[in-house]
């Protein structure tokens, strides 16, 4: 079975990388032609634990690349995995996704083919494009992912569920295409959900939404905590030993980021409102997440008064530990808010390829010329704290492996603010460091 993969980012290439090792012979397409060279060489243009690996070992053997859609002559099954950006109203900006359908038409004939959405799209895309390629022998099938970032190539091989949607499910050919793709999985005895394409659409939201929800409810708990003296970490252990409400997604700390959680939630906010529906509980979702972050942000602006001139080290650079993935990071946020406020920023970030990216982002931002000049994103932890008032941790890394000894007597101040609640609190106070968390003390 030939397939072709259209959209060559995070999930795409994955997507595509993923089919390969299950042994079909698989075309990645893009418009990027810089990218595409890259991959042609085996080199990954984002970092993913194991994908540069799974990318040479097939590329150029039953993975290639291209940046032209005639492959898809030739294909039985098109992954359309192209970016969903949210537009500025909230929407899920779906013009790359049409005109990449549009772009297929050229080359869809007789012969019979499955186009499978992988973006996350609204309730009703996937009708959408059953409509414009009205005419053309096809049928389309909803395949949300489901994986996350830092740990996808796992993810991709270790579903813990695979949902399909389609238009009509008393035909069976689409259906028994899907799971000879995902037979794989089947044989793992991974659930599938057969549903209509309304159903899965909304799946996917779903899942991110009430994933987004539980950590804006510990992150406004952790607010009282902090007030009252509680210990938020001591609650959300607590709570998660019931097996009603789990332990994951119940660590306080400075908001979620990344590419899906933050727009899909205003996606699905959107939804709402556009079938004339007050989304309450998803709005106060999204409203907790952008109030954490300057809540935690006047904390450190409590302690010092004026942050003008005072130099801080901020630990994690993307949203999310083993990733390179700078979207709506908190820790970005963060720095661009110190940077506004006077203060002098050394950025550092395990993942080399987040360093690289921040540099980049910020020596691109023309309208804030700062790299170099009042921020500094350095390869050494060590470096990093150097001569600082503060440290401030933004990304959820076990900074406990580091030798926080050495830490104080390379630091000017000795004083932390822990917005991922990582550090062992009793070590680094009796170290001398006054220590700063979410909820916590």
């Amino acid at each position: 079975m030939k397939i072709s993969v259209v959209g060559t980012g995070y999930v795409g290439l994955i997507q595509a990388v993923g089919l390969a090792e299950l042994g079909f012979e698989v075309v990645g397409i893009d418009i990027d032609e810089m990218k595409i060279k890259q991959l042609n060489k085996g080199k990954s243009p984002l970092y993913e634990e194991d994908l540069e690996e799974l990318l040479k070992k097939h590329i150029n053997k039953n993975l290639t690349f291209t940046t032209s859609y005639e492959p898809i002559k030739d294909s039985d099954v098109v992954f359309l995995c192209v970016g969903t950006p949210q537009d500025a109203e909230g929407n899920a900006d779906l013009r790359f996704l049409f005109s990449a359908v549009e772009k297929m038409k050229d080359y869809l004939d007789e012969k019979y083919r499955v186009i499978v959405i992988k973006s996350t799209v609204p309730v009703g895309t996937n009708r959408k494009v059953k409509e414009i390629l009205k005419g053309y022998n096809v049928d389309v099938v909803s395949n949300p992912e489901f994986l996350r970032e830092g740990i996808a190539v796992y993810d991709f091989f270790n579903p813990e569920r695979i949902v399909l949607g389609f238009e009509d499910l008393s035909n069976k050919k689409p259906i028994e295409i899907m799971e000879t793709i995902y037979g794989y999985f089947k044989e793992k005895n991974i659930p599938f959900i057969i549903t209509n394409w309304e159903t899965s659409e909304l799946i996917k939201y779903a899942s991110n939404a009430f994933l987004a929800t539980k950590i804006s409810f510990i992150n406004e708990l952790a607010k009282l905590s902090d007030k009252v003296g509680a210990d938020i970490k001591t609650i959300s252990y607590a709570m998660g030993l019931d097996k009603r409400i789990g332990d994951k997604f119940l660590n306080a700390g400075i908001g979620y980021g990344g590419s899906c959680f933050p727009k899909d939630v205003k996606a699905l906010i959107k939804q709402f409102e556009n079938n004339n529906i007050e989304p309450i509980l998803i709005k106060a979702t999204d409203k907790v997440n952008e109030e954490q972050i300057k809540w935690f942000f006047e904390k450190i602006k409590g302690y010092y008064g004026n942050l003008n001139g005072k130099t801080f080290a901020v630990l994690g650079l993307a949203f999310k530990p083993n990733t390179d993935d700078l979207r709506e990071s908190r820790a970005i946020k963060l720095i661009d808010m110190l940077l506004d406020s006077g203060a002098i920023v050394k950025g550092f970030d395990y993942v080399e390829k987040a360093r690289e990216n921040t540099i980049n982002m910020y020596k691109l931002n023309k309208s804030k010329i700062v790299y170099g000049y009042n921020l500094y994103v350095l390869d050494d932890i060590y470096e990093a704290v150097k001569d600082v008032d503060g440290i401030i941790i933004a990304t959820e890394y076990d900074y406990n492996k580091e030798d926080w000894k050495k830490i104080g007597k390379l630091v000017k101040e000795k004083v932390i603010f822990d917005g991922r609640n990582v550090l062992d609190v009793k070590k680094v106070k009796k170290l001398g460091f006054k220590y700063y968390g979410v909820g916590r003390r």
